[in-house]
Order: C-alpha cells, then sequence, then structure tokens
C-alpha cells in the first residue's frame, strides 16, 4: 500500500538521520519502525548527540595475567576486589586471600559490625570470609551455614542458598552471632538478595518476594511475585529505573520492585533464542551511570563463555514504534574480544564510575572499559536499516540517484557500504571507501589553552551513486575502523519512474 501519492519523474529523498531506535527483531525488517535496525553490533546510541551511533568502547589491561577464570568485581567499604576460582585479589592483581574453594559465582556484601567496624564479606557457597581494612582477612564469626548469597538490610546480614529456601540473619550488628531462630523458609529455591527501597528482595528460581522488618525477631514476608524468578544472582542490577535482573526468560525489568515487565522478549525475542539456557545462571550485569544503560553479558548458543553483551537503554522511548512496544527502550547487542567476559562490575576511583570486566579463559586479564579497541584489537562494527520505500510504498518504482553517507570522524576511518534490493536477502552491490574528517572547528577538549580548534573528530560523507530500479532498499554499513566512528545517517535521493 503507498503510504504517499507518487508521479513519473517525482523527485523524492528519504532521510534516516535518527538511527538510535535500536535493535528490533520481532517483526520482519520492512514492518519495524523507520529509525530501528534490522541487525547491529558494537554500536550503541551516542546520548549526547541526536540520532548518532557511536561504536562502544573497547577494553584496556588493568592487572597482570591470571591463571584461572575471574569470577567477580566489587566496589568494597575498605577496598575494591577481584576475584578468581580461588583467590580474592587487590585490582592491581595483588593476592588478597589465596584459600578460597574453586566456585564460579561467588556474592559479596558490606557491613557495618559494632564491634570489628565496617566489614567486606565474601561469600561462594563453601567459604565466608570478611577483611576490615582492605587486605587482612578472617573467617566469618559465629559459624554461619554456607552461604552462596549474602546481603546487608537495615542492621542485619542476611544469607541464602545453603539449604532450599532458607534464609537466615544475624544479630542486630554483629556479624558473628547466627540465632537459629533468625529464618525464613520458602518453598523455592533462593537465588539471589539484594536491598532495594524498604525491603531485602529475595530471590528465587520461580519467584521473589521483599523481606521487611527492623527488629531482629520482626522480619516478615510482606510481598511475593510467583510469576517470575531469577537465574543468576550476578545479573540483578539497581538501577535509578528499577530492578533488573535475568530470568529464565531472559531480562526482567521492574520499575517498583512490584510489577515486573519483559521487554527483551516484546522486542529481540529473536535475540533470547540464541541464547545458551544451560549457562543462564553466570550471566552477569551492570549499570553504565555514564550512558544510562543496563548491560548483560550472556552465551549464545554456539560458545562457552559470555560473548555477547546486551546493551539496553530504558530512557530510549520510541516514539516512532506503534503500540503498547512504544514504551519501552532500546536494545544493542556487541561481540568480539571486548564482549567476551565473566565477570563485571562498577568501581568508583576520585569519584568516577569506572566499569571494570573480568576476562574468560584459563589465562584472562581484568580489564577496564574504555578506549577505541579491545585490548588493540579492532573493533567491528556495523548496523542493517529496515528495509525502506522512501514512504512511497512498495508498489511504487523508484531510481536511486544518490545514496549520502554521513559520519561525524575522530581519524581515518575503512568503512563498507552495501545494498539490499526489493526483497533481496543477499548484498546486490557494495562500496569500500576510507573517510578523513573534513572541514572542523569542532572543540573536542576541556579547555581553551589544552589543543587547537579543529583538532580530533570532524565531519564525514561519503556519496554513492548507483542507477538501480527498486521498490524496497535495505543499507548496510560495516566499520573496520581503528577509531570510534560516529554514524550520522543515510540519504537516498532518486526519481520516480512507475507510481
Amino acid at each position: 500500500m503507498a503510504l504517499g501519492i507518487a508521479s513519473l519523474e517525482q523527485e523524492y529523498r528519504s532521510r534516516m538521520l535518527d538511527l538510535r531506535g535500536g535493535l528490533n527483531n520481532s517483526l520482519v525488517d520492512e514492518m519495524i519502525a523507520d529509525n530501528e535496525l534490522s541487525d547491529v553490533r558494537n554500536l550503541l546510541p551516542d546520548i549526547h548527540q541526536s540520532g548518532v551511533l557511536i561504536k562502544r568502547e573497547g577494553i584496556v589491561k588493568k592487572s597482570s595475567q591470571m591463571s584461572e577464570a575471574i569470577s567477580s568485581v566489587f566496589c568494597g567499604k575498605n577496598a575494591d576486589y577481584f576475584t578468581t576460582l580461588t583467590t580474592i585479589r587487590s585490582l592491581s592483581g595483588t593476592s588478597l586471600d589465596a584459600s578460597l574453594t574453586s566456585k564460579t559465582a561467588p556474592d559479596w556484601a558490606s557491613f557495618d559490625d559494632a564491634s570489628l567496624g565496617m566489614l567486606d564479606v565474601f561469600v561462594n557457597g563453601a567459604e565466608e570470609r570478611r577483611t576490615t581494612d582492605g587486605s587482612s582477612w578472617a573467617d566469618v564469626g559465629g559459624s554461619p551455614p554456607n552461604f552462596k548469597y549474602i546481603s546487608s538490610y537495615n542492621r542485619f546480614l542476611f544469607g541464602g542458598g545453603h539449604d532450599t529456601g532458607h534464609l537466615r540473619w544475624s544479630a542486630v550488628e554483629n556479624s558473628a552471632s547466627w540465632p537459629a531462630i533468625n529464618e525464613i523458609i520458602v518453598n523455592d529455591d533462593i537465588t539471589g538478595l539484594v536491598w532495594y527501597g524498604r525491603s531485602l528482595i529475595m530471590f528465587c528460581e520461580n519467584s521473589f518476594h521483599h523481606i521487611t522488618g527492623t527488629d531482629e525477631n520482626g522480619m516478615s514476608i510482606t510481598h511475593s511475585n510467583t510469576e517470575v524468578g531469577c537465574a543468576s544472582h550476578r545479573s540483578i542490577v539497581v538501577t535509578p529505573f528499577g530492578l533488573f535482573w535475568w530470568s529464565n526468560r531472559g531480562m526482567i525489568w521492574s520499575p517498583d520492585g512490584f510489577k515486573v515487565s519483559n521487554p527483551m522478549l516484546s522486542v529481540i525475542p529473536q535475540t533470547y533464542a540464541s541464547l545458551k539456557e544451560s549457562r543462564f545462571s553466570l550471566v552477569h550485569g551492570i549499570f553504565n551511570p555514564r550512558l544510562n544503560c543496563v548491560s548483560m553479558w550472556v552465551t549464545t548458543s554456539s560458545a562457552s563463555t559470555e560473548d555477547m553483551r546486551i546493551d539496553y537503554f530504558p530512557e530510549e522511548i520510541n516514539s516512532q514504534r506503534q503500540g503498547g512496544s512504544s514504551r519501552y527502550g532500546s536494545f544493542w547487542l556487541s561481540n568480539g574480544d571486548g564482549a567476551e567476559m565473566a565477570a563485571s562490575g562498577i568501581v568508583t576511583e576520585s569519584g568516577e564510575d569506572v566499569i571494570y570486566v573480568g576476562g574468560t579463559g584459563s589465562a584472562p586479564y581484568l580489564y577496564t572499559q574504555t578506549g577505541e579497541n579491545d585490548d588493540g584489537t579492532t573493533i567491528l562494527a556495523y548496523l542493517e536499516t529496515k528495509r525502506e520505500t522512501a514512504q512511497m510504498g512498495e508498489d511504487v518504482t523508484k531510481r536511486i540517484k544518490n545514496i549520502d553517507l554521513l559520519f561525524i570522524l575522530s581519524g581515518a576511518s575503512s568503512l563498507s557500504y552495501g545494498i539490499y534490493v526489493d526483497d533481496g536477502m543477499d548484498i546486490e552491490q557494495s562500496w569500500d571507501f576510507t573517510l578523513t574528517p573534513i572541514g572542523s572547528f569542532i572543540l573536542d577538549v576541556s579547555a581553551l589553552d589544552s589543543a587547537v580548534l579543529g583538532s580530533g573528530k570532524g565531519p564525514g560523507r561519503q556519496r554513492v551513486g548507483y542507477n538501480r530500479k527498486w521498490r524496497k532498499l535495505k543499507h548496510r554499513l560495516f566499520d573496520s575502523t581503528a577509531f570510534q566512528t560516529r554514524f550520522r545517517g543515510i540519504i537516498n535521493t532518486g526519481k520516480v519512474i512507475h507510481g
């Protein structure tokens, strides 16, 4: 059906100047919104420039090389830590405690003990360790159970995972006292704990429950939700937008800790179907405060480690999307060296939130998430648009005259552009080109006296001519540059040859 009236020799111009609607594979590529993408890798919306996409940040080595997988990153009250299967370490890689039993998914909490002071507490289902200075470690006193999950709440330390459905808590402000009466039991296996709002939320395999109270003997379940559970405690992320976690049905969002939704199944169900469910218990996530997005590291069906990162921007409400799904934000997928990560965490350094990620395999490093490449390896990024009709409908035959590709460049960029014509599933024609910044006067410095105007980034444009009749057109851009190129948009111009 035509979307507009077309006549012979009428000139048309199709503008795709907002590409930040994110991935949508819930519909065929003709039916997604104009600013959504039918496929995308290693790109994110540039929240500082309308409609612009930018290649994701890379990774830079922070620690010395480890000899076993990295299993957690924690921003403590006494220091900051990461763990391997058998050690607790400082962020530089120095071993602080090498007496742990090999476990893949430990948990952490900080707790104010009346006698000992502020504690950083580690559990893994076999050991419970604590430190008051960030370097000397001892067993948590009072012989607590072998907790897998731990959280502070009000003036108490809570633990779970040691026995199916059993939640225990300490005496008030006393990590070394665990009265047997301090217990709640539910008929579901506990999979994680988090303090959120006025309650401790106890996640289970198939449910979650609010534990509320201020008195040692006054804890009770004040709300239960049996619609959905949690598959991985390391995926539980507290954000300004609510709670996020990974379930056996993908990523769950609860804006208030009570109501739940599953935007992933509404917008990217094909991505969910491509994941390996047997590794859902190892999904880990963070909230990136600089980008206002939630990142989850997951495993695809053909891999054995977390080889894909799903970034979700809850604020990116898509005005171009129709129906109830318009309230959902945008999804972006990343892969490559920088996405193959076994652990992640946010650490505050000099007032700045720094993202740390731990590599997989038998010889990994701890990395910071920054830079333009993955430890020296170029990040390959691409996008594919919807199958567009220039707002005239697929019954109108048109002829391409020019296609303009718009960029903001940070250096010479090696790019490729290709087109799918009509219902074709293969690229019909492609072009390779190298762009350099042109005409600039873009201030890329924090102070006027630290560099000259015009240095750094600048706009770039590539014009492609292709004398081809078409009814539907789909665009593909591929970036093999070593820089964080920004994609500004695509303009397609030509004439109608049959209306």
